[in-house]
């Protein structure tokens, strides 16, 4: 069977199969699982990982560890098999972020976001500002920055974010049409108001953690974590998602790794109703701590209007 990345091999009498991830995209491996347990070989996978991105192995293993079936994972290097061991979750960068960049953006009402060493200014879950060189260039993503900082060189920031995120609150809307602004990190956007409205999913508190590995630019921008507690006092990690991603479970049991502090602690996610589709449920199920799925409205883009 063809994967994107890959490809698989199944064995329905046995219950197992095998995967080869041959592009090293850590991304890769919940699609494998889903596509194994369709094929009714979920108990015994294998998966082997060409050493294309140096390190991603290790991070899949690690993920594996996560799961009460049977996955072991191989680096394939050449023709040559080895046992992948589990890599160390990760370490964030010390420091903190220019404390005068995160008055600037709080004061314009951009939430700032400080994630692997990188600080971003976010409205609505959308980035709309980044710190890049030590200088905090203002757009929608890598090449809107890059164009108004061209075409509009000297501006001053205040005035930059202002115009950016009316920009994007005219499209960051319930009933607005699809646009670039209200198609992009949804799983943000999702994220954003549950923090905001932590009652949502019946929790007292949450606020919005890096995820376990970086990304660069605002189509990589997957599901969203961040962590909390309940009403009586127990902390929670909760991981929010919008739309169908078959890696979200285990980004999730990574994250629930690397902030809880507990490996069978509780795990939240959270999506929209309809999105919880049943082989989400089935990964979510298949951890050694199972996951609790938690669904809001479909119209949960309305919790953000503005009055």
């Amino acid at each position: 069977m063809l994967l994107r990345g890959g490809a698989a091999l199944v064995d329905r009498a046995a219950g197992e199969a095998w995967v080869l991830i041959d592009d090293g995209e850590v991304a890769r491996f919940g699609p494998a699982l889903a596509l194994c347990l369709q094929a009714g070989a979920g108990s015994l996978v294998h998966v082997l990982v060409e050493e294309t991105v140096p390190g991603a192995a290790g991070v899949i293993a690690r993920r594996a560890a996560a799961f009460a079936n049977d996955t072991d994972v191989w680096t394939v290097t050449g023709r040559s098999l080895a046992r992948a061991d589990q890599a160390p979750p990760v370490n964030m960068p010390e420091g903190a972020p220019d404390p005068e960049l995160v008055e600037l953006l709080t004061n314009h009402g951009v939430d700032p976001v400080f994630e692997h060493g990188v600080l971003r200014g976010e409205f609505q879950g959308l980035e709309v500002a980044r710190v890049v060189g030590g200088r905090l260039m203002v757009g929608v993503g890598r090449h809107d920055r890059n164009a108004r900082s061209e075409m509009r060189p000297g501006e001053d920031p205040g005035a930059a974010l202002d115009s950016a995120v009316d920009a994007v609150r005219r499209w960051r809307r319930p009933g607005a049409a699809r646009h670039p602004a209200n198609t992009l990190a949804r799983s943000r956007w999702l994220r954003s108001i549950v923090c905001a409205r932590p009652s949502v999913v019946a929790l007292e508190s949450l606020h919005p953690v890096p995820p376990p590995l970086p990304w660069f630019d605002l189509p990589e921008a997957g599901s969203a974590p961040c962590v909390g507690a309940d009403a009586s006092g127990t902390e929670v990690v909760v991981v929010c998602s919008v739309g169908v991603d078959l890696d979200l479970v285990p980004t999730a049991a990574d994250c629930r790794l690397l902030y809880g502090h507990a490996s069978d602690g509780p795990l939240l996610l959270v999506m929209p109703s309809g999105d919880d589709v049943p082989v989400t449920r089935r990964l979510a199920a298949m951890l050694a701590s199972p996951a609790a799925v938690v669904t809001v409205s479909r119209e949960w883009e309305s919790l953000s209007a503005e009055p």
